[in-house]
């Protein structure tokens, strides 16, 4: 299955499927992957796991690096989780002030930071915990609260922290 969930167009036709057939399995797959994620909407994000639950989907079967932040309510209620940057099987460079973009466009008082090691080891890397540190001390200036940030790696997530608990 894990292999079925990195599957693209052109593996789909070497397997044997042909072009419309490729198309509806790939379809049927962002369906499944944006009704998992959906459920997610107006949850409570209270600890790192319920983070890690509402959050997760959104980085199931990524082969790449990718960042998405979780907006979140004043009472913590996901609002929403948008994509900041994508990147390659290596890695991607964050611009802290690109975390904070859709937050405030949306008057979020507080974010919870993702990403995925595509490698599937989740250990926050120095420049994960630096992009913490970072973040938290630019959320302060703008009024926007970084809860946590999660990294996930092949099912598994490590919280960083952030020091503005209570997540």
């Amino acid at each position: 299955m894990r292999g079925f969930a990195h599957a693209d167009h052109t593996r789909l036709r070497t397997l044997g499927a042909g072009p419309a057939v490729a198309a509806r399995i790939l379809a049927g797959r962002e369906l499944g992957r944006r009704v998992i994620a959906a459920d997610a909407d107006g949850l409570v994000v209270d600890s790192p796991e319920a983070a890690a639950r509402a959050l997760q989907p959104y980085f199931a079967h990524l082969d790449r690096e990718e960042v998405k932040v979780g907006l979140l309510s004043r009472k913590h209620r996901l609002l929403g989780v948008v994509d900041v940057y994508a990147g390659n099987v290596a890695g991607t460079s964050v611009r802290i002030g690109e975390l904070f973009t859709e937050a405030l466009r949306r008057n979020a008082p507080a974010i919870v930071l993702a990403h995925n090691h595509p490698s599937g080891d989740p250990a926050p890397s120095a420049e994960d915990r630096r992009t913490t540190t970072d973040a938290v001390a630019a959320g302060r200036l703008l009024g926007v609260d970084v809860l946590d940030h999660l990294v996930f790696g092949a099912g598994r997530y490590v919280s960083i922290g952030s020091g503005n608990r209570p997540v």
